[in-house]
């Protein structure tokens, strides 16, 4: 399937070791083409020093000019945000370097009909920077919500378009600009990758219905965040 992006996986194999096994099956399952998988791994939240932290994190950063953004909990991030955040920056740095790219946090459950359903996404005419794959915490855009409804891509509703980070694709010249000015960091990831967005001027897209469940929010698994 030389159509098929390169696909990156935010998953520790030895803190998650479940969630890696699963991935292991799951994803050929669904017929992922596993040559095309990298599994990134970084630092857990309990292995994050003070030293690591606040080389990726300012929670009293100005960021990008941009004086009394929004806020959410950027003096209290904790250790699983941070660690997150920390390889999610050492993803997109791998990332960077493909003409799209697909990154996956490590509780994602495919639909049966991904691959199709991807290849049509792909294959549109449509521009994007950037496009989510899943519903995150249940926020949907099209006025058909039927799961066997045909794909198609949506505009965000509202203009903060990361409704989660369980499952994104991205175009190089995004992710080129992304590297240069994601660090240091003030938010959790979904906020802080919002003012990224707003900042390069890119175009985000939705698809629907969602290609993509993450089993986190519907409670299928435990979160990994804490610690």
């Amino acid at each position: 399937m030389e159509w098929f992006p390169k696909t990156y996986i935010m998953c520790n194999s030895k803190q998650e070791p479940k969630r890696y096994e699963f991935l292991l099956r799951h994803l050929p399952a669904r017929g992922v083409p596993m040559e095309k998988v990298t599994f990134v791994e970084g630092p857990w939240g309990s292995e994050m020093t003070s030293e690591t932290i606040f080389k990726i994190y300012d929670p009293f950063f100005h960021r990008l000019g941009i004086k009394n953004s929004m806020t959410y909990k950027s003096n209290c991030l904790t250790r699983g945000e941070l660690s997150l955040i920390n390889t999610f920056y050492k993803t997109i740095q791998l990332a960077s370097k493909d003409e799209i790219s697909l990154i996956f946090e490590s509780d994602v459950i495919l639909r049966e009909d991904f691959i199709e359903r991807l290849e049509i996404v792909l294959k549109g005419d449509s521009e994007w920077d950037y496009i989510s794959l899943g519903e995150g915490c249940g926020t949907r855009a099209g006025s058909n919500s039927s799961y066997f409804h045909p794909t198609e891509l949506f505009e965000p509703i509202g203009q903060f378009p990361f409704r989660c980070c369980d499952s994104m694709l991205f175009r190089k010249s995004f992710l080129e600009k992304l590297v240069q000015t994601f660090i240091p960091v003030r938010e959790c990831l979904d906020w802080e990758l919002d003012v990224q967005i707003i900042y390069h001027k890119g175009k985000a897209l939705w698809a629907e219905p969602p290609l993509v469940e993450a089993a986190t929010s519907r409670s299928r698994t435990a979160s990994s965040l804490p610690g």
